[in-house]
């Protein structure tokens, strides 16, 4: 049987294609290493209410001559006259000389100026990676009830996939990681495995449909034909509305509009080219097995 396009033949080239951009998100990851923002590392906050509309390029500026580009400007409320202002741990002399300069930009109200704590940040990193856990355990167990163990960790490989190679490539653009960082890795982990069980979904229907003698790489083929023009369009649609924030979102949301970038094409590519193989080939060896195994002898 030909199809339009024939997935499950080339599967060795997919699986060595992610395995080449998994080297290189490994290498990001542990020679670049992570680039901490101040949600992790600790730092101090400024909540300026300026009598008019700033703009964000205008605060930056006053930070990066202070060599203070990791800073984080965040608009508060509407009108984008109230700015939340987070820098690396700064002396109160330069504290002073900050908001002296910021008075050039504009006149302003000191609300609050306060030291966020890197202890904070260890907790949010611990209790992001506890949502992990439990998001991981929980699709392991939804996916097994609804279809069974080999689609379910056939989706986890290619959900760590997505995750491991969107945040080595997060390490080699050195983004900063803040809070932002880790709602775009949960998205990403909705994501992914949505768009997986829709294609996992098709395959149990054919599998229920398959003629005799029909080989298993056949139903595959055939259900990732059915389901790829929705596939592609819903992350098109997705992918477009990411671009345009990455484009003209601003800087406060570009580091979450790049990470959510990267993560939906890859989970796109992964639901695809990486879970159904993944499937079909425990599957296959499965059936090998079983076929291998001695039949009870009957007795007379």
């Amino acid at each position: 049987m030909t199809f339009r396009l024939n997935f499950i033949k080339h599967w060795k080239l997919w699986f060595a294609l992610s395995g080449a951009f998994l080297v290189i998100a490994l290498l990001g990851i542990f020679v670049r290493g992570l680039n901490y923002g101040i949600d992790f590392t600790g730092g101090s906050q400024m909540d300026l209410r300026f009598q008019r509309p700033v703009t964000t390029a205008a605060i930056r500026r006053v930070l990066d001559a202070h060599h203070l580009n990791q800073s984080t400007v965040v608009y508060v409320g509407q009108g984008h006259q109230q700015v939340l202002i987070t820098t690396p741990t700064i002396s109160e002399h330069q504290r002073d000389v900050l908001l002296s300069q910021f008075h050039r930009v504009a006149p302003y109200q000191e609300i609050s100026t306060s030291r966020v704590s890197s202890i904070i940040g260890q907790q949010t990193e611990r209790t992001a990676l506890l949502a992990v856990i439990i998001a991981t355990v929980a699709i392991i167990t939804y996916i097994t009830i609804r279809f069974e163990f080999r689609f379910a960790l056939a989706a986890i490989i290619a959900l760590l996939h997505d995750v491991i190679i969107t945040v080595g490539l997060i390490a080699l653009i050195h983004i900063t990681l803040t809070e932002y960082f880790i709602m775009a890795v949960l998205t990403i982990f909705g994501y992914s495995v949505n768009d997986t069980i829709i294609i996992f979904d098709r395959i149990r229907e054919n599998l229920h449909k398959q003629r005799k003698n029909e080989p298993l790489e056949d139903v595959v083929n055939r259900s990732l034909n059915q389901v790829l023009v929705r596939s592609i369009n819903t992350s098109s649609t997705v992918l477009i509305a990411l671009a345009a924030l990455l484009a003209f979102g601003g800087a406060s949301i570009r580091d979450f509009s790049a990470t959510m970038l990267i993560g939906v094409f890859l989970g796109t590519y992964s639901s695809i080219f990486i879970a159904s193989p993944v499937w079909i080939l425990w599957r296959k060896r499965d059936d090998a097995r079983r076929r291998q195994m001695p039949r009870p002898v009957r007795a007379d």
